[in-house]
């Protein structure tokens, strides 16, 4: 059963006859696909819960929980924050050694396709480049009105105010976006900020996905992004915006049909502490879950709940990933 508290949702299944008890934390993206999972697991008592990437990173860290879901790598910034070395983080978001007794592994468990979305009013924002995206979303002379977003006016676009309602910084998808239209996102070189450190009050930020579709959807003028799955859950709630790389290039619509196509695609992750092994009853069963969701059946949920298949996308990581739980 689901529970609602104070914005995050906690499962308990106490049918299982298991004692077993697992904590499942983290990314408000993963977190449907997560629940979906725990519900058909029986091999221990789930208890899922979001908060965002950042959140469950450090809970991982401070041996708060068993499974970490996110939508982004570990960084350097998080074993900073649990008082460990930042330089023990590799790029491909892999640790060279344990912060805290804790050894982050991480394991892609599916990929989701990120959407930027406005007002279904609104008619001339209905395609966007990375470089129209890069003069909305960032700090560098960035539009005030929709119709000073290059060549919108043309399109009918109005004299305006752009709101943006999008995730905060503690969020996986807040980086990814980002990192998609910035140049040199999270390195020393970066120089471009995002609009929400700009600090003009344009950027709404939220850890509540409901929070952007809500105000979106009430605003002509709003626009925002999040991921595919939330279109899946409100159908025609919202407009999604085709996007293309440049301009001249194709404008891709988000669809799992596309996902080879569409630009903004990226891997989702769960977080273990090593390589979860049979030495022990909870060990066991956190190899049995990722088993499980790697699984033909576990995978089978990951297209209900809006996200993509791993085999879709690159059928190498499978075979790889269950290699090493084996």
């Amino acid at each position: 059963m689901a529970f609602i508290i104070f914005g995050i949702i906690f499962c308990s299944y106490a049918q299982k006859t298991t004692d077993i008890k697992l904590r499942q934390v983290g990314s408000s993206t993963v977190l449907p696909l997560a629940i979906a999972w725990a519900e058909e697991f029986e091999g221990a008592q789930i208890f899922v819960s979001g908060g965002g990437s950042s959140h469950g990173l450090n809970a991982l860290l401070m041996k708060e929980a068993d499974l970490i879901d996110t939508s982004r790598l570990l960084k350097d910034s998080d074993y900073k924050l649990a008082g460990c070395d930042g330089s023990l983080v590799n790029i491909d978001g892999s640790a060279m050694a344990v912060c805290r007794d804790v050894l982050p592994t991480k394991w892609i468990v599916a990929y989701d396709i990120l959407v930027v979305v406005i007002n279904n009013e609104n008619n001339w924002a209905e395609e966007l480049t990375y470089d129209q995206l890069y003069k909305i979303f960032t700090s560098d002379m960035p539009a005030v009105y929709w119709d000073e977003v290059p060549d919108l006016k043309e399109r009918g676009a109005p004299h305006a105010k752009i709101t943006l309602y999008a995730p905060d910084e503690a969020s996986g998808t807040y980086d990814y976006f980002f990192e998609t239209i910035i140049k040199d996102w999270g390195k020393r070189t970066q120089v471009t900020k995002t609009r929400l450190n700009l600090g003009d009050g344009a950027y709404n930020p939220t850890a509540d996905d409901n929070v952007i579709l809500d105000a979106i959807k009430t605003n002509k003028y709003a626009i925002g992004f999040f991921g595919f799955s939330y279109v899946v859950e409100n159908p025609n709630q919202l407009k999604i915006v085709k996007i293309a790389k440049i301009s001249g290039e194709e404008y891709v619509e988000a669809s799992v049909e596309n996902v080879a196509k569409y630009p903004i695609v990226r891997p989702l992750y769960i977080y273990t502490n090593g390589i979860p092994d049979d030495s022990t009853d909870k060990g066991k069963a956190i190899n049995t879950y990722l088993k499980y969701i790697l699984s033909e059946d576990g995978q089978e949920i990951v297209p209900e709940v809006g996200f993509v298949k791993i085999s879709l996308v690159d059928p190498t990581v499978l075979p790889a990933q269950l290699s090493k739980l084996n």
